[in-house]
């Protein structure tokens, strides 16, 4: 079998085969399951059409005809949230079926496969900006779930290259402790103090503070139980589809104590008990921003200002990474710059200050 991968790249087969009237045929292709094991089959199966024509006698739709039906299933059957869902439809409809809808299935793949990421890189928003990476990279994942689907599906032998798209890292602010207490005390009143001190002191995202309820506070294991997500008032799972728990800070406590009321199930509502939008919290962080004299910031970033002060005074990035919420340590490791030293004296053994590893284990244990 002529399967392998690159690193930790997929897994990948490519043979050249003889066929019946004596020439040689090259095929290859990439497994819809990412194993050694379904290589090796998706191989085997590729062989046998080959060497037997009949078996490859099907209709491909076009990619508009696959998208459309796609669409009906797929997204509903894997259980995507609806902000997914809303933005695989503008992938559908504004980029992918106008660009390769009357195309057949099978043939999107190599120059046209190209073509079309050449011309997502040449395209503009409404306010005249080219699309992101991080916008185009979104777009390419689609097609990739697409592809997925149209193997398993039996209407491909195997999704097709794509070409890769490298997203910068993204650049973040935060405010250090000091700035957090000026910004706390710049709050006119203990609901928006409440507001902001949840967000520093548990690394919510906005979706899920708003949908944060009274039933979520353990207030006596002194826990954030943070369950769900709320957009535009459509409630679903958090965005890792996990719930996690986050120690309740003893300010957090008194605080949210203070705040206790019968109004809604919702901790943060109107004076009416009726859930709070996010733009009603954001208007209100500038206003707090301006009257404390820092730098405006978005409200995500109090999510990053709870990281950042957590890896500042030391705490691990895995315990970061677990009240974070984050799938992999990759993306916590965006704050570790900001850990106690940066490494100072790990790498200063390079200049000879300090004994190396193995010298420290040898002394340890009077061996050389």
């Amino acid at each position: 079998m002529a399967v392998r991968r690159d690193g930790n790249g997929p897994w990948r087969y490519r043979k050249l085969i003889k066929l019946p009237d004596g020439t040689k045929h090259r095929i290859s292709g990439t497994p819809s399951i990412n194993t050694k094991l379904a290589a090796e089959k998706a191989e085997r199966d590729h062989i046998e059409r080959t060497l037997n024509p009949q078996l490859m006698k099907r209709e491909v739709p076009t990619f508009g005809k696959f998208a459309d039906d796609w669409w009906q299933v797929y997204p509903k059957a894997a259980g995507n949230r609806s902000s997914t869902q809303r933005a695989t439809e503008v992938h559908l409809r504004v980029h992918l079926k106008p660009h390769l809808g009357s195309v057949p299935l099978d043939q999107v793949r190599g120059l046209v496969m190209d073509r079309f990421f050449a011309k997502l890189a040449e395209t503009k928003h409404r306010q005249g900006k080219r699309l992101s990476e991080k916008t185009r990279k979104n777009i390419r994942a689609t097609l990739r779930k697409m592809f997925v689907c149209a193997v398993d599906w039996e209407l491909l032998d195997a999704v097709p290259r794509m070409p890769r798209i490298k997203v910068p890292e993204p650049k973040f602010d935060f405010y250090t402790r000091e700035e957090s207490e000026l910004l706390l005390a710049a709050a006119r009143s203990e609901e928006e103090r409440l507001q902001i001190l949840f967000a520093l002191h548990t690394g919510a995202r906005v979706s899920e503070q708003l949908a944060i309820e009274w039933g979520d506070l353990d207030f006596k294991n002194r826990l954030v139980v943070i369950r769900r997500a709320t957009i535009r008032a459509e409630v679903g799972p958090t965005k890792s589809g996990r719930e996690r728990k986050v120690p309740m800070t003893a300010s957090l406590e008194q605080a949210l104590k203070r705040h206790r009321n019968l109004r809604a199930k919702r901790v943060f509502c109107d004076s009416n008990g009726q859930p709070l939008e996010d733009w009603i919290l954001l208007d209100r962080l500038h206003v707090v921003c301006k009257r404390a004299g820092l730098r405006q910031i978005r409200w995500h970033e109090l999510r990053h200002s709870f990281a950042s002060q957590l890896v500042m005074a030391g705490v691990p990035l895995r315990q970061v990474q677990e009240w974070l919420g984050h799938s992999t340590i990759t993306m916590t490791m965006r704050y570790s710059h900001l850990s106690p030293g940066g490494n100072a004296k790990l790498i200063a053994a390079l200049d000879g200050l300090g004994d190396p590893p193995w010298q420290q284990r040898a002394n340890e244990t009077g061996t050389d």
